[in-house]
């Protein structure tokens, strides 16, 4: 029986990325042909459907939580359309696991059974000071010790045995806005678009000099409106691949938010998962002899 830590490792980058460019020696290193056998799978789509099954129900780690969040909140509470889902957004020190824009911003940290709560508070402590609504989603071990550390304002959210979330306390809505902080968490096009939009100039400066104009324009204006403005600009930059997560299987939803894949490789990855009649273990074989 193939542990579930190396059962874990098809859902990564790196092994996406070689099912992607038919990378087989890449894929035989990863186990990819011992683990298709031991679920005698018969298409990649088998193989990774079988192989959540057994992460959700055994080894829930963060691609778990992070996937159930996509597929339970962005898409059955929201809308692509609507609505973007980020993945690891820097925030100063920190990396927020998932922030959903929509109307509002909303930040989940995940702590799993296996994670340590050591940076918790400097976490939520800063995420706070950006997002207008910040949750901790966590196993039932770590529960009691999230609502002791966690602030008033934080929700708490549960992924309970059935691999549901259920929700313990409801976020505080936030007003504040730490517009440096918001300005080190944005990309040089980012923060210049927002700038330029509250100052209705295009501007032309050395790049030696743009986040400081920059900073000064959006620090002049109503945080209200600078939120507002952060939100629909996040909402173009970095708008999620709808095609993509609506072609390939649901255990994928997360793999695409939150990996980088090139165009070619996310229709390759398309490709891959909508053959029927593929047969993973002669295929898989072939190429490794």
């Amino acid at each position: 029986m193939i542990a579930e830590r190396e059962i874990a490792k098809l859902f990564t980058s790196n092994c996406l990325n070689a099912v992607a460019g038919n990378d087989f020696f890449a894929l035989k290193k990863l186990k990819l042909h011992e683990i298709a056998n031991q679920y005698q799978a018969q298409t990649f789509e088998e193989l990774y459907e079988n192989a959540y099954k057994t992460l959700s129900k055994n080894y829930r780690n963060e691609y778990i939580y992070k996937n159930i969040i996509a597929r339970n909140i962005l898409l059955g509470r929201h809308s692509l359309n609507s609505s973007i889902l980020l993945s690891e957004f820097r925030v100063g020190t920190n990396k927020a696991d998932l922030v959903l824009l929509n109307g509002c911003s909303t930040c989940y940290e995940i702590k799993t059974e296996y994670d340590s709560l050591v940076r918790l508070n400097d976490q939520l402590t800063s995420y706070l000071k950006l997002f207008d609504k910040v949750n901790v989603v966590c196993s039932y071990q770590m529960l009691e010790s999230v609502l002791h550390l966690a602030p008033i304002e934080v929700g708490v959210i549960v992924l309970t045995d059935t691999n549901t979330l259920k929700t313990i306390r409801e976020p505080i809505q936030t007003e504040r806005l730490d517009i440096e902080l918001m300005m080190k968490s944005l990309r040089k096009n980012e923060y210049q678009v927002i700038a330029e939009k509250l100052y209705k100039l295009k501007i032309d400066v050395p790049n030696t000099r743009l986040y400081e104009l920059c900073e000064k324009i959006i620090k002049s204006h109503d945080p209200k409106i600078v939120k507002k403005e952060f939100l629909s600009t996040l909402k173009v930059t970095r708008k999620n691949n709808a095609k993509a997560i609506s072609s390939l299987p649901n255990s994928l939803t997360n793999a695409l938010i939150s990996f980088k894949f090139k165009p070619n490789d996310i229709q390759n990855l398309i490709k891959t998962f909508s053959e029927k009649n593929l047969n993973v273990l002669p295929n898989f074989e072939g190429k490794i002899k």
